[in-house]
């Protein structure tokens, strides 16, 4: 198919132009007049610009697309229900019911606990500690993915390395990106980009897991020197540290409910891979799990509720005493106002009194001096910050924010009071993944139609039959970790490269072997997950949260430094992985 024409030309520069947008977003400011008529009509009235993301900017390229007639209603259905083996719907169900599951466990606390578990039992050398936490990570991301790796070793690692005093955290942190990511490659489940291949080339859970796993388990094994000889200097791992004191038991939120879902996961993941040469609904097998903790969640948040409306009235009648206190403040004639504040145990401030000043004090003006910005800023349950942010923030007290939500916020709606852990998990919920990933399906049937996939599959046959096995798994190595970076992300990379080696394959003649075929699949599966942690955050969507999960406890990483502390890890797991799995796959096909 002829590629030189206004439609194809067209698409791919939309395409190129949406996946720039989607590593690197721009904001357009909102005109002065729209906002007085937003907040008018209320309509999102506290939107002062327009995000063009990975949310939008995909979004935007389809509808440009459909009214420049460069793809069609077809194209759309495919895009979300799916052909050639891709079903992007069926994905994206047992995506989001995973998600729901996972972080359920999360938010009982299970993964902080687990963490500090470990951390407590390395004792005082600071290299056993490291390799302790690198192993757990490896084994937790391997069942649950990158993301709650992510989501909960965070926060974790921030306390961790503050309590310690490391400082800089790098290599605690670089530790927990790289292994989380190496990790998800193992299951089907632990990553979109992982469905999107399982469902492209009809490979079951088994199959997929029993051909990956020792190219991965070589991968870690070997990066962990890499990391240590990175992270050389003692600053990084000191060889001696003071054991952590707290319990790990603090960071438990919800045993119970812990405990649950975690066999509920559990179950469904084996469900998952038990049933995979069967090739069942994937909804089937994920939804009904998802709902049993879904109504655990809000039978938990119903059972409490009673409790917690006692807690939020006193928090309210806190709330309103201090405002009394504050309005008397403001009718002192000529006194020099001093906030006298206590701190509890847990970081509250309450207010206690007003000191007027003496005579003969700092002449002041007609009316009472008052510090308004710390006046108001003294609120039951608030948690106090300093400007390095909330790197110090214990696991009691963000326990104690993830339970009891609503008193953090008394004037939330009456859906968050009475269902804060439900509320909480759908509030982090990866929904905008769904709409970013179904665009992108789109979009790569665009290309498809318009003669760009069958271009690129060709000079894939071209490289594959000069270069032989070794070429075509090092090479796709190289051009999936680099696409990462410039196909929206890991995801958009995996789609279309994907649809680039069903074309390979179906067009070829004669068909690739069975070996080329699986070097090049495995590869793509490989680089799709170590493409996380290469040149940019926007490489993953578990970059761009890792990033502002960082910033948010005060740690900031540039985007040069990522990049240079990611090069020696990611070549090593890759070139590691790329050379056990040729092996394999000589073993494999003999």
């Amino acid at each position: 198919m002829s590629v030189n024409n206004f439609k194809a030309i067209f698409t791919l520069i939309v395409f190129l132009i949406a996946e720039v947008l989607v590593s690197f977003p721009v904001y357009i400011p909102v005109p002065s007049y729209l906002r007085k008529r937003f907040k008018t009509w209320k309509l999102v009235p506290s939107m002062t610009r327009i995000p063009i993301n990975y949310v939008t900017a995909p979004t935007g390229a389809v509808l440009i697309l459909l009214a420049a007639g460069c793809i069609h209603g077809e194209q759309i259905r495919s895009g979300i229900v799916g052909s050639d083996g891709v079903e992007p719907l069926n994905v994206m169900t047992l995506f989001i019911c995973l998600a729901y599951m996972i972080l359920s466990v999360d938010k009982a606390g299970v993964l902080r606990f687990l963490a500090f578990w470990v951390a407590s039992r390395s004792g005082s050398s600071g290299i056993k500690l490291y390799v302790a936490i690198y192993a757990f990570f490896f084994g937790v991301g391997a069942i649950i993915g990158n993301d709650p790796v992510i989501l909960s070793g965070v926060p974790f690692l921030a306390y961790f390395t503050h309590e310690t005093g490391i400082h800089p955290p790098t290599a605690w942190i670089f530790s927990q990106f790289v292994n989380a990511n190496i990790a998800s490659a193992v299951l089907v489940s632990s990553n979109p980009t992982n469905l999107v291949l399982s469902g492209a080339f009809a490979i079951s859970y088994f199959v997929y897991t029993a051909k990956i796993i020792l190219p991965v388990l070589a991968a870690t094994l070997l990066t962990l020197p890499a990391l240590l000889f990175l992270f050389r200097d003692p600053k990084y791992i000191p060889r001696e540290m003071k054991p952590i004191s707290l319990s790990p038991r603090s960071a438990l939120i919800d045993p119970f409910g812990g405990v649950f879902g975690s066999t509920i996961l559990v179950l469904t993941l084996c469900t998952l891979v038990a049933t995979s040469t069967l090739h069942p609904q994937l909804y089937q097998v994920t939804v009904p799990p998802a709902i049993i903790v879904l109504s655990r969640d809000i039978l938990y948040d119903l059972r409490s509720y009673p409790a917690r409306k006692e807690e939020l009235k006193v928090a309210s009648e806190g709330q309103d005493n201090d405002n009394m206190a504050l309005q008397k403040m403001e009718k002192v004639p000529n006194a020099q106002v001093q906030m006298v504040t206590n701190e509890d145990q847990n970081g509250d401030i309450t207010l206690v009194g007003i000191s007027p000043s003496k005579q003969g004090e700092h002449d002041t003006s007609s009316g009472p001096v008052v510090n308004r910005g710390s006046a108001t800023s003294f609120r039951p349950n608030e948690q106090t910050t300093s400007s390095k942010g909330e790197a110090g923030t214990a696991p009691e007290a963000e326990a104690t924010k993830l339970a009891s939500p609503e008193l953090q916020k008394t004037n939330s709606n009456p859906l968050e009071r009475m269902f804060p852990t439900v509320t909480a998990i759908l509030r982090i919920m990866p929904f905008s993944l769904v709409l970013f990933s179904f665009s992108l399906f789109i979009l790569v049937q665009g290309l498809g139609v318009t003669g760009w996939v069958d271009v690129w599959a060709g000079w894939w046959a071209t490289w594959v039959e000069k270069t032989g096995l070794v070429g075509t798994v090092f090479g796709m190595g190289l051009v999936s970790c680099i696409l990462c970076n410039i196909f929206g992300t890991n995801i958009g990379a995996t789609i279309l490269l994907a649809r680039v080696l069903q074309v390979w394959i179906q067009t070829s003649s004669p068909t690739p072997s069975q070996r080329l075929q699986d070097g090049a699949i495995y590869t793509l599966a490989l680089g799709s997950n170590y493409g996380a942690f290469t040149f940019s955050f926007p490489a993953s969507l578990a970059g761009l949260l890792w990033r502002k999960l960082l910033l948010a406890k005060g740690i900031k990483v540039k985007m040069g430094q990522f990049a240079r502390l990611n090069l020696l890890p990611c070549a090593v797991a890759m070139g590691v992985s790329c050379t056990v799995l040729i092996g394999e796959i000589y073993v494999i096909h003999k």
